[in-house]
């Protein structure tokens, strides 16, 4: 049967930039950063790294590192795409990876969602290979380096394993209180440290949620009309 290739827009959030990606001096999450920018800072469209896998838990920061090159791509008018793999692993292979080999940059978040499965393991390093003998490059995510993935195909992760790779830990709870104090700036949102505070203690901790809570305030700030006071907030959430 032939392949069904899948429309697969380009989804990404219009505040997962590098400007906006909090790193402290000499950290290693700064070193990723510059590593990450370099290739769009010069002439040479090629990046030294060559492909890229960055790696680490949950609220690491690795899909805003990944969404940021795509808007850097995209606003020097390369040709890109970015998918999660953890909403297409569901879906065969070859209907998902059709046509990606064309990209100048090709983003894969969540890598491990599709590791373990025979068919998505083949496709995805012929599509390497592919991509890479057209000049293009690769930068993925996944929650564990290559040599831990439990990858069933030894030349996949061979191919991953040769990758520059880089570990990002997870934000402390005073980076992550800065991180929603930038967002709300960013918002133009009104949030005193008082209601900053109550936030941070009673959402959940991980970043995507605590974020997820700041857009639904935001939102209704708006449709209020009223700063975001602790009322408010255990009256959204039921705190």
């Amino acid at each position: 049967m032939p392949a069904q290739q899948l429309n697969l827009p380009l989804s990404l959030a219009d505040d997962t930039l590098f400007d906006n990606f909090l790193t402290s001096p000499q950290s290693t999450r700064a070193q990723v950063l510059a590593s990450l920018k370099s290739p769009f800072q010069g002439s040479d469209e090629r990046s030294p790294l060559g492909n890229v896998l960055l790696w680490g838990a949950v609220g690491s920061g690795l899909t805003h590192l990944l969404q940021a090159s795509c808007h850097e791509a995209v606003s020097q008018g390369q040709r890109i795409q970015y998918l999660s793999l953890e909403t297409m692993a569901s879906y065969p292979p070859r209907d998902v990876l059709e046509g990606l080999a064309a990209c100048q940059l090709l983003c894969l978040d969540n890598l491990q969602a599709v590791i373990g499965l025979p068919a998505w393991e083949e496709a995805l390093f012929h599509l390497f290979n592919t991509l890479m003998a057209n000049g293009g490059r690769l930068l993925m995510t996944a929650n564990a380096a290559p040599r831990a993935l439990s990858i069933k195909l030894a030349d996949l992760e061979s191919r991953l394993a040769a990758s520059t790779v880089f570990q990002l830990v997870p934000y402390s709870d005073e980076e992550k209180t800065a991180i929603v104090k930038l967002r709300a700036a960013r918002l133009g949102l009104s949030l005193s440290e008082e209601a900053l505070g109550f936030l941070m203690n009673r959402a959940p901790r991980d970043l995507h949620s605590l974020l997820d809570h700041l857009y639904q305030l935001d939102s209704l700030a708006l449709q209020y009309q009223s700063r975001v006071t602790i009322p408010l907030m255990k009256k959204a959430f039921g705190w």
